[in-house]
């Protein structure tokens, strides 16, 4: 489920909760947090550095030494070319937002861009100046179709720049469906879309510095000629060569992808965009951080079960195998692992692990659990934290009954509802975007129990107390075997 946490969010709670005791105690005072709460809504989509709706990148990657530059409201069949071949002489490859309007209109110039190493984004379709002002539904549509006229050339878009950079409430919903994020920059020439030019270069000079990313337009300068245009993106690139500043690609400098190549014509899930740019940082992350007590946990229970729940002959099905956690494990308990998983980086590090350990049983499979198709039956499925990632858990269990030979094992570690997950779940909301949904052990046992399993067993663990019954449930169960009663 899609559920995007912001700084706005935040604030309107706030606001909120003030007002309601302040109407009490000084009721002169209550509409003063509202009042700032809709002053904050009115200035923010504004301050393009600002991520008050939504997670905004403005700059490089901490410790980010270079710069990348940005071109937006193209392409533009006068500029376009020419600057192509001005960056070719000086081997600087760019990011060029464009609209999908214009590159529908100009499919040569478009395919040029990606041909010569470029990288392309989405900037809405028609760049309409009041587009943030505008319904959801609208800005949806402004999004996907862009969307869908560069998936003809082969690519999906990972990055959007809003016209302008102006941002609002419904942006996060809109980039978080389309598997994209917003890339907006830190420093630009205030060109109003080339209509000043003058003396361009010497203000980006002047304010450039390492990590920025600079905006930039690739289209005709209005009162100026191309040639002008063109000589000022020269001082500019000389200029920043002459400061010892590298100009490298957008998704470099950012440390994550801006576009894919040869990609499904579905697009990213939020997911599979969140965990692909945290692969090479996950196992860290999973066990020095905050979030390693629960992991942690998890791993203690996986380990004490383990030695009963596989045997050599198995054929082992992993639901959100990650980057191996738990995997490795298995497959030196059985014949082969099939490791699913929606992120293709994680399965990248998975893999490069077991080679490292000599383990060859191990087959990845990429794709959504709900929908993929793992190859064949198993006599055993696992899942350790992923299935709170699935929108219909039910039917969920009712497919992958289907893929366990009768009498297998079905093991899983998921999230209880409780007092403490919620606030788990708001804090991954901010984050990824995400509400990762949580049962309770008695919505585990009916939906096993209407998909066909029996034997079932439900425990809960980690932070159990009297008003909260913990935040890990562990769940075993059988599939049920044919002719069975009740079968």
């Amino acid at each position: 489920m899609i559920f995007p946490l912001a700084p706005a969010h935040l604030f309107g709670f706030a606001a909120f909760h003030l007002y309601v005791p302040l109407l009490f105690l000084a009721p002169g005072l209550a509409p003063l947090p509202l009042l700032a709460f809709l002053l904050s809504l009115g200035i923010a989509p504004f301050l393009p550095r600002v991520g008050y709706f939504l997670p905004v990148v403005t700059r490089g990657k901490r410790g980010a030494k270079g710069v990348a530059l940005t071109f937006d409201d193209g392409p533009d069949p006068e500029v376009t070319p020419r600057l192509l071949d001005l960056l070719d002489r000086h081997a600087v490859k760019a990011t060029f937002f464009v609209t999908g309007e214009k590159a529908a209109r100009h499919p040569g110039i478009l395919r040029e861009i990606l041909s010569r190493g470029h990288s392309v984004g989405n900037h809405s379709f028609s760049h309409r100046p009041f587009l943030m002002m505008q319904r959801m539904s609208v800005l949806r549509d402004e999004v996907e179709r862009t969307q869908s006229v560069l998936r003809q050339f082969g690519v999906v878009p990972l990055a959007f720049r809003p016209p302008a950079g102006i941002t609002n409430g419904y942006l996060g919903p809109v980039l978080l469906e389309s598997g994209m994020f917003c890339v907006n920059f830190s420093c630009r020439a205030v060109d109003f879309g080339n209509r000043r030019i003058a003396r361009l270069s010497e203000k980006i000079l002047r304010r450039v510095s390492p990590g920025d990313i600079v905006a930039l337009h690739d289209v005709f300068p209005r009162g100026e000629t191309v040639e002008r245009l063109l000589n000022e993106f020269n001082a500019m690139i000389l200029g920043m060569k002459g400061m010892g500043l590298e100009i490298v690609p957008l998704d470099r400098l950012i440390g994550r992808k801006t576009l894919l190549r040869d990609a499904p014509a579905g697009g990213s899930h939020p997911a599979a965009l969140f965990y692909d740019e945290l692969a090479d940082d996950y196992d860290r992350e999973q066990f020095h951080s905050v979030v390693s007590i629960a992991r942690r946990k998890e791993m203690e229970i996986f380990e004490a079960r383990l030695p009963g729940l596989f045997s050599g002959e198995d054929r082992v099905l992993e639901i959100g195998a990650g980057t191996g956690i738990f995997t490795l494990a298995i497959a030196r308990r059985c014949r082969e692992v099939v490791a699913l998983d929606i992120s293709s980086d994680m399965l990248k590090v998975l893999e490069r692990k077991a080679r490292e350990a000599g383990i060859a049983n191990i087959r990845t499979v990429t794709g959504n659990a709900e929908t993929a198709d793992p190859g064949g039956t198993f006599s055993a499925a696992c899942a350790f934290s992923s299935l709170e990632y699935l929108s219909d858990l039910p039917a969920f269990f009712r497919r992958l009954a289907a893929r366990i030979d009768p009498g297998g094992t079905l093991y899983f570690i998921t999230a209880r509802r409780s007092f403490f997950r919620f606030f788990t779940q708001i804090g991954n909301a901010a984050r990824q975007g995400l509400w990762l949904k949580a049962h309770s052990r008695r919505e585990i046992e009916d939906m096993l129990s209407a998909a066909g399993f029996e034997d079932i067993r439900v425990d809960s663990h980690l932070l159990k107390s009297w008003f909260s019954g913990g935040m890990l449930l562990e769940a075993c169960a059988r599939r049920k075997r044919a002719g069975a009663c009740g079968s």
